[in-house]
């Protein structure tokens, strides 16, 4: 009796507990009898065990496919965006809010310190070097560029395509009204005293170009125009209180005239600045370098397009437009002359509308960055003057991971780049020369080294036994205690301005106020001294100069001057170097210096 109760009572609890599954589950109504006819079915009719397998792999591949297509879709799209990116002539404007956002909430911290630091070495640099003659001594004492960034792209930017190079475009408007720029500058005789100038407010607005070069690995930027420049400045002496612009009539137009045109001569198109992108940051601070020059040959010169050209001049006043007398181009005798800041070298006359000069010559650049400039000269048949035809150049950077970036104006306001990724790498580049189918200049250059602040070089596979010293600059000049010895060794091919060709030279330096000369050799333009010199060491890298003359009896002619830095000099080693002489077509002197 028990047994048949417990079977009664465990019947009662699976039919009650199967109620209430199918009130809670409905949907197993259905589910039961589908099973019931799917056991059937596969009971009595056929099965189904090789079907399901199937029926999931079919399911599963159309699946995957729709999930491959909607993949293959969306890169297909970005693909597009991004072929429509590079082909397209000008890309739609797109608003950059965001990043004068992200500028303003940087600037402060950030971009205002690391700019005022970069800009007030440049400013103390210029200073010392282009000081007039009525000021003594001149001291930056304090630069900021204020709280207000400048604003990017208010009406938006877009990108555009010129041949290969693609070109961004971008409003740039500057109004910082809070900047502070301080010069204390002490006048010399006969004026004496002091003056103070504050710099208290810019305004620079004008659109810019942005123009990525080298795969990426550097920037080259310029305004369109000339930009809108305004500046606010106040002067006065140097303890009393300062004095409105407007009490000194001319000095904010001045300023602004000084300004606006360094930007057209510097980055105003086509001329270019350049932002470099390294990979590396090696945290090395060059301060000038040596390099090989050399003027391989020209191209497609020709007097009608040439804008300096005499016969084109006489051409302009025909009315008519024939000339009587028709000057060949195979009679074209030009040169070229090869500038590098205060540094120039010339090259031999050649003949015709494609002379080849292969003329080398030893360069120094006293900074990380400079321009050479190509200067083309003709020589007209009698005519003591040569004739300035017309110029081309090349800028030049140091680039924080060692290697140089060589830019250039090409063909119709194109970009020529050339990278260095070490010195001693030859980079030969084709410039043509401004002005409408002008020609064409083809030079090569080699770096021969770096020098930087610390006084490490950055050597070539070349092996040069030479290294070239070059100019820093300082405001202020303290003793450190000790001495530098500088041996003015020898000179070789010097030139001189008598008329008579007599060769008597011999050297002046200058470190800070000490002067020292040496001897005078006799008859010979590839002298031989070897005097020792002995200086007090300077702080703040004041550098050497030196001047060379030729002796004569009613007055001494210069022949050639150079500044050399001692800064990065290291102690007990010597440095025996080469110098090129400035302001002259040829002439070297050989220094040998030590610190002790």
């Amino acid at each position: 009796m028990g047994r048949r109760k417990n079977r009664n009572f465990n019947v009662n609890e699976a039919i009650e507990f199967l109620n209430q599954l199918l009130v809670d589950k409905p949907i197993l109504a259905f589910i039961i009898p589908l099973i019931l006819v799917g056991w059937v079915v596969e009971k009595w009719i056929f099965s189904f065990s090789s079907w399901v397998p199937l029926v999931v792999a079919c399911w599963a591949t159309i699946q995957y496919n729709s999930y491959q297509r909607r993949i293959l879709v969306e890169d297909l799209n970005k693909k597009w965006k991004q072929v429509i990116l590079h082909t397209s002539p000008i890309t739609p404007v797109e608003h950059c809010e965001w990043l004068n956002k992200l500028l303003m909430e940087v600037w402060r911290n950030y971009f205002n310190p690391k700019l005022s630091r970069r800009f007030s070495s440049i400013v103390e640099k210029h200073l010392k070097q282009r000081k007039s003659r009525l000021i003594e001594r001149i001291e930056l004492q304090e630069f900021s560029l204020g709280s207000s960034p400048p604003n990017l792209g208010l009406q938006g930017t877009w990108w555009s395509t010129s041949g290969d190079q693609r070109i961004m475009r971008l409003g740039f408007d500057w109004d910082s009204s809070d900047m502070s720029i301080l010069l204390l500058a002490k006048l010399a005789k006969p004026l004496m005293g002091t003056a103070r100038i504050v710099i208290n407010s810019i305004h620079i607005k004008g659109d810019l170009l942005l123009m990525p070069v080298l795969d990426g690995r550097a920037l080259l930027y310029s305004f369109i125009s000339t930009p809108e420049v305004r500046i606010g400045v106040a002067f006065g002496s140097g303890g009393s209180q300062s004095l409105p612009a407007t009490e000194l009539p001319g000095i904010s137009s001045w300023l602004v005239k000084l300004f606006t045109d360094t930007l057209v001569k510097t980055m105003v198109e086509p001329r270019r600045h350049c932002y470099s992108l390294p990979a590396v940051n090696l945290k090395k601070k060059a301060v000038g370098v040596a390099l090989y020059v050399t003027v391989i040959s020209a191209n497609k010169l020709s007097r009608n397009n040439l804008k300096g050209s005499p016969s084109r001049r006489q051409q302009s006043s025909v009315t008519d437009g024939s000339l009587e007398e028709q000057l060949d181009d195979k009679d074209l005798k030009t040169f070229v002359e090869v500038e590098l800041k205060e540094l120039t070298r010339r090259t031999d006359v050649r003949l015709g509308s494609s002379p080849r000069w292969d003329s080398t010559f030893n360069m120094v650049l006293h900074e990380d960055a400079g321009t050479l400039r190509f200067h083309l000269y003709e020589c007209t048949p009698n005519n003591v003057k040569y004739d300035y035809l017309t110029c081309c150049e090349i800028k030049m950077r140091y680039v924080a991971d060692d290697s140089t970036i060589f830019w250039a104006i090409g063909p119709e306001s194109s970009v020529i780049a050339k990278h260095a990724e070490f010195c001693g790498k030859e980079v030969e580049m084709t410039v043509p020369f401004e002005g409408s189918n002008s020609g064409e200049l083809t030079v090569k250059l080699v770096l021969k080294e770096w020098q930087f602040s610390d006084g490490s070089h950055s050597l070539n596979s070349l092996h040069l036994k030479s290294r070239q010293s070059l100019h820093g600059s300082s405001n202020f000049l303290s003793r450190t205690r000790r001495k530098i010895y500088i041996t003015v060794v020898e000179g070789k091919d010097l030139t001189v301005k008598d008329k008579f060709g007599k060769y008597n030279p011999y050297v002046k330096l200058k470190y800070g106020k000490a002067l020292q000369r040496t001897r005078t050799v006799a008859h010979t333009s590839n002298p031989i001294w070897n005097q020792k010199f002995d200086f007090d060491e300077l702080g703040g890298g004041e550098y050497v100069v030196i001047k060379c003359y030729n002796e004569e009896t009613f007055g001494d002619d210069n022949i050639g001057s150079a500044r050399v830095n001692l800064a990065g000099l290291i102690e007990g080693s010597v440095r025996d170097v080469w110098v090129p002489l400035e302001k002259v077509n040829s002439g070297e002197l050989r220094l040998r210096s030590i610190k002790n």
